[in-house]
């Protein structure tokens, strides 16, 4: 048990955490859930709205995250749309919990890349013809642009929506956070999406993280999570070798297994 007397912080919203939190436990640790994300409604559903009126003008689906898929799905049931309608369609997951949570809607994905990032979907779809196809893909209000772009450089047509907003924590739960890295009480901040980054630098700027007498090892569940963190000042520590909560968890165990 290499986390033994260690305090790891999970920072994904606290009705995600469980299994987290559980693979952290199973290998001695102590897991804090200090959630950096909270979801919302977005501003408006009128493109969503619009999109799911002309699904049959579409070819494909793309979701890149659990909670685009759980919001998503949920309009579809306010608005009446059969999820039966989406068979039509071919659905493009990036991660393995995006495609379980499309799963569990009673839907078959055509297609997950191997390492979960856009970049990798994108990959894909390089070796296929997608001119003039066209896809719907919702998303949150921070989600990474590259895809949409890349997709277009290729031919296809990409209709964004936003089905949830992502925003910073309370400031009262921010100060709480300060005083916890200040008295040093935590060993490990996880971030499992940029998001959860964005919103952590928001709380506590590379200033006041530079000014810490030990400052928390920064653990990321993937390569699309790592080149945000890095492009906002980080440095990872631990990198998941498989962008799974399970391969995050086994990371840093591995991470202190080295140190012993």
């Amino acid at each position: 048990m290499s986390l033994l007397n260690k305090t790891i912080l999970i920072t994904r919203p606290r009705e995600q955490s469980e299994e987290f939190v559980a693979e952290i436990e199973k290998r001695g640790g102590r897991a804090v859930v200090f959630p950096l994300i909270r979801i919302t409604e977005p501003d408006s559903w009128e493109s969503c709205d619009t999109a799911l009126e002309r699904l049959g003008a579409y070819d494909g689906l793309i979701l890149t995250s659990e909670n685009g898929v759980d919001r998503f799905f949920k309009r579809c049931v306010q608005k009446g749309v059969e999820l039966s309608a989406f068979r039509k369609l071919s659905l493009y997951a990036v991660g393995e919990r995006t495609s379980q949570a499309i799963e569990r809607q009673g839907l078959q994905v055509h297609y997950v890349p191997e390492k979960f990032t856009s970049a990798s979907l994108v990959e894909y779809f390089k070796s296929v013809e997608v001119r003039r196809k066209r896809f719907l893909h919702p998303r949150g209000n921070l989600g990474n642009a590259d895809l949409i772009q890349y997709l277009s450089d290729l031919g296809a047509v990409v209709d964004p929506v936003i089905v949830y907003n992502n925003i910073e924590p309370e400031k009262n739960a921010s100060d709480e956070l300060y005083e916890r890295l200040v008295s040093s009480s935590i060993d490990v901040i996880t971030f499992a999406s940029p998001s959860a980054a964005i919103n952590f630098l928001k709380v506590v700027p590379l200033t006041r993280m530079k000014q810490l007498k030990r400052p928390p090892r920064v653990a990321v569940i993937g390569p699309t999570t790592k080149e945000a963190v890095l492009k906002l000042g980080l440095t990872p520590d631990i990198v998941a070798k498989k962008s799974t909560v399970r391969g995050f968890a086994k990371s840093i165990e591995a991470y202190y297994d080295k140190m012993m």
